[in-house]
């Protein structure tokens, strides 16, 4: 009998547990009746009550939503919102995600989205049917809101993979219309890496009989895979519009809490605009007739190669110039190869892209500089030159060459060392005499061409050779001399490379930003300081800027850089937890150290 007391307590205890956590699911559209030309927004509102404690959300990414007689639904987004009430001491936790899509009705009519069933927290859940009623516009009503904002970009229909391209992307604000802020800009481009949003230029446009203030973003996309690529550009603004309510009423009732001087005024509200969904066809590059030389280059190109001298001596270097002059994707052009000889040493060169337009990174001309250095004299040559290029416009290779160089080398007249005679009756060894340098150095050859030349008239004993301070000396002067031509180096390298120098900046960047990751104490400061750190070590890896790219603009850098699989799902991994925790409302301040232990290993792969 006690046991059946007990089985029965245990099992009202649960029950009662299962009934305190509600869902509620319910769906409309907002508002449920607009004029022709107008938009309305579809939500799918998920409510879930507790009376012991915090809901946890479950972020939904999409819905299972059927057709509704041609019904354009675009831009879905999710919101979240929490509250607790206490009455007569008994507290009540909610927590509502919404799911809201922009419904835009292509005719006048009814359009209803039926009832369907979707997943939630693993239970099955159905929303209910709505109806969306459109009507026709009066002749005397204003414009939409799509006429007064919108978004346009002049993206290309077909492009090559690594062909770089300028667009345009633009905002047109009515001149009837207060743009008050950018809040925020988003795309989506998983096939393409995408130029980073510069400041906007502004201007002024008559665009289908109305002016508009016009808001320009020059950008360049670059495909990174075959197929059909989506390509699509959304900005969060915030603005200003005269008689927003009418407007919005096709029947000119006042809307709930609206005033007159929102009818003289208007009032301030959010909009979402973006682009047209588009689809660009991108190819692979042609393998038939494809020259040795072609390492990735798109566009029109020209060649020019030069010494800075014609004659010099053996193992005196020269420098080799090798300029690449046109438009086309420079970032992806890599230094023609010199073909090995006996008769040069080369090494890897060093480049500098100098663009003929400071808003245009895709017409100017890059030079790369080589070191030569010949093995002995003679009269020898520089070997012919090569580089090739696809033409997309005229839709085939080209390769540019350039005939020998020829060099004249001769005898070198650096001191020899000169071993000392001993006369057979002295044990005085014989002078020598230092030749001087026939050329004057630079402060770094200076110091990487020490000429140390013998006293004839000082004498020194074996002993003090050996002494351990002299060595000492020696030794120091020689590790100050290294650290000066490095640092010569380094400054230089600087000034004329600006690949190097972001790099060099995000070094240190990454440094603070690992540093305040280890040592945040909640979550949200963590996840933002984890996400700049990837970002900045992968600018340090590719020697790109990826200050501002998503993970998967991330995700296709590194495994061009032949980073594991491994680091990139725990990258990944590591950014949805951190944009759950920003965007999803799950806010927890939960022991961190395996997630801090996850980023250094992250780190460390990269």
């Amino acid at each position: 009998m006690h046991r059946l007391q007990l089985f029965l307590s245990l099992s009202l205890t649960l029950l009662a547990f299962s009934a305190s956590a509600k869902i509620n699911v319910s769906a409309r559209f907002n508002p449920a009746r607009i004029a022709m030309g107008d938009k309305s927004q579809y939500v799918v509102e998920i409510k879930e009550t507790d009376n012991s404690q915090k809901p946890e959300i479950e972020r939904v990414t999409s819905l299972p939503i059927p057709q509704a007689g041609g019904l354009e639904l675009s831009n879905g987004r999710t919101s979240t919102s929490q509250q607790t009430s206490i009455i007569n001491g008994s507290a009540e936790y909610s927590i509502t995600q919404q799911l809201i899509i922009d419904a835009k009705p292509p005719r006048v009519g009814k359009f209803t989205i039926p009832s369907y069933v979707f997943q939630y927290k693993g239970q099955s859940y159905r929303a209910p049917a709505a109806t969306l009623e459109t009507v026709e516009r009066p002749a005397d009503a204003g414009p939409t809101a799509d006429e007064l904002i919108f978004l346009k970009t002049d993206t290309p229909e077909h492009l090559y993979v690594g062909q770089t391209t300028p667009i345009q992307l633009k905002l047109y604000v009515s001149e009837d219309v207060r743009l008050t802020s950018l809040n925020s800009f988003d795309r989506s481009a998983d096939g393409f890496t995408i130029s980073e949003l510069p400041e906007s230029q502004q201007g002024r446009e008559l665009y289908a009989g109305r002016q508009y203030q016009v808001y320009t973003w020059p950008l360049t996309i670059t495909p990174i895979q075959t197929g059909e690529q989506d390509l699509s550009f959304q900005f969060t603004v915030s603005a200003n519009i005269p008689n927003q309510n009418q407007r919005r009423d096709p029947f000119g009732r006042r809307g709930f809490g609206s005033s007159l001087f929102d009818d003289l005024f208007g009032q301030n509200e959010r909009f979402t605009v973006y682009t047209e969904p588009t689809q660009v066809e991108v190819s692979a590059l042609p393998t038939a007739n494809q020259p040795n030389s072609f390492t990735g280059a798109i566009g029109d190109f020209s060649m020019k190669v030069y010494t800075d001298r014609d004659n010099t001596q053996a193992g005196e270097p020269i420098m080799l110039s090798i300029e690449i002059s046109g438009q086309g994707n420079f970032e992806r052009i890599n230094g023609p190869s010199i073909p090995e000889t006996a008769q040069w040493r080369s090494y890897d060169p060093e480049s500098k892209f100098l663009p003929h337009a400071e808003d245009n990174v895709l017409r100017g001309s890059k030079r790369f500089d080589y070191v030569m250095i010949p093995n002995h004299a003679g009269s020898i040559e520089i070997p012919e030159i090569r580089f090739a290029y696809y033409d997309p416009e005229a839709k085939r290779y080209t390769e540019l060459n350039s005939p020998p160089i020829p060099i004249k080398v001769s005898p070198s007249d650096r001191p020899t060392t000169v071993t000392p005679t001993t006369n057979p009756q002295s044990s005085t060894p014989a002078p020598t005499t230092a030749q001087p340098l026939q050329k004057e150095l630079s402060v770094e050859d200076a110091l990487l061409t020490l000429d140390y030349r013998p006293q004839g008239t000082q004498q020194r004993t074996q002993s003090s050779l050996r002494h351990a301070s002299i060595w000492i000396v020696n030794a120091c002067i020689a590790l100050a001399l290294t650290i000066a031509v490095f640092w010569l180096r380094h400054q230089r390298r600087l000034k004329e490379d600006s690949n190097y120098a972001d790099q060099q900046a995000a070094k240190q960047e990454l440094r603070t930003t690992a540093k305040a990751a280890q040592t945040a104490q909640d979550a949200d400061n963590f996840y933002a300081h984890a996400q700049n750190a990837v970002r900045l070590a992968t600018t340090c890896r590719t020697r790109k800027n990826h200050r501002t790219s998503n993970i998967d603009e991330l995700t296709a850098a590194l495994k061009q850089e032949g980073l594991a699989d491994a680091p990139l799902a725990q990258a990944r991994q590591l950014f949805e937890t951190a944009d759950a925790q920003r965007f999803a409302g799950t806010h927890s301040n939960s022991d961190l150290s395996s997630a801090k232990a996850q980023l250094e290993r992250i780190l460390k792969a990269i």
